[in-house]
């Protein structure tokens, strides 16, 4: 009897467990911080070039920034035209260094980050200096780039060169899918397994009808891995939240909310 009781409860233990949710794991190239540091994923640039009496090194800036916004553009996936390019008169007693200078033209070009290339006073040889703020980033930080050109280089490929340190880097990474043995479940992550994340996210928002808290949770998470992938952190965040109340999934909701706080 003794055995048979034991027996039983392995059977029972076993069928609690197959009715649980199992993970899929996805290998996603998932885009990293350009070599510059700068992340500019999902954010709204804007390129401002300096103009002085030199009409030869205005031109050649404005190339510059062509190249630059072109290269971008296409490497974010933004279109074209996304990147708007300014040009602006420069001022003698202006301190383009300056953070302030800066948020200033942040605000006036209604961008989250600014490029500014400062005149460009052409020559045999002549320097290239670029400010970059980005008004996410907490450290309201101004970094500034530089470099030596001849005469004689096309300034759009300039900006073309220009643009390589702040590309994105893609780093392959392992993320997990939660799913129970349902066709409604595999139609979602057959969509997901295509990038397809808002027609999965639609089946999963269908799948939160249920009392079951463990399904519930499965999906919010889901749905909080959607938003990360399509960059609405905040929202991948709260989606997190209502996942982790009903039933948190161990790791899994770790190791996502970490992926989730970093691109915040």
């Amino acid at each position: 009897m003794k055995t048979r009781f034991f027996l039983l409860a392995s059977v029972v233990l076993l069928l609690i467990v197959s009715c649980g949710p199992s993970k899929h794991t996805m290998y996603i190239d998932a885009r990293q911080p350009s070599k510059s540091g700068v992340d500019l994923a999902g954010k709204v640039v804007s390129v401002v070039f300096l103009e002085n009496e030199d009409e030869l090194g205005t031109t050649f800036n404005n190339n510059i920034a062509e190249g630059f916004a072109s290269t971008l553009e296409k490497d974010y996936g933004t279109g074209e035209g996304s990147i708007a390019i300014y040009r602006m008169l420069k001022e003698s007693d202006q301190d383009y260094t300056s953070s302030n200078v800066l948020i200033d033209l942040l605000v006036d070009t209604d961008a989250d980050v600014i490029f500014l290339l400062d005149e460009v006073k052409y020559g045999p040889v002549f320097s290239i200096r670029m400010y970059c703020f980005d008004g996410m980033d907490k450290s309201e930080k101004v970094r500034i780039y530089s470099g030596n050109c001849t005469s004689g280089v096309d300034g759009f490929e300039t900006g073309v060169t220009i643009s390589e340190s702040f590309k994105s880097q893609w780093k392959t990474e392992a993320f997990s899918l939660a799913y129970f043995d349902n066709e409604k479940w595999y139609n979602a992550l057959d969509h997901a397994e295509s990038y397809e994340w808002k027609k999965a996210m639609d089946l999963w928002f269908r799948l939160l009808e249920t009392n079951d808290v463990m399904k519930r949770s499965c999906a919010e998470y889901n749905i909080a891995l959607a938003c990360y992938m399509l960059g609405d952190y905040n929202l991948a965040e709260k989606w997190l939240d209502r996942s982790d109340a009903d039933s948190k999934l161990p790791n899994m909701s770790e190791a996502l909310r970490k992926r989730v706080e970093a691109k915040k």
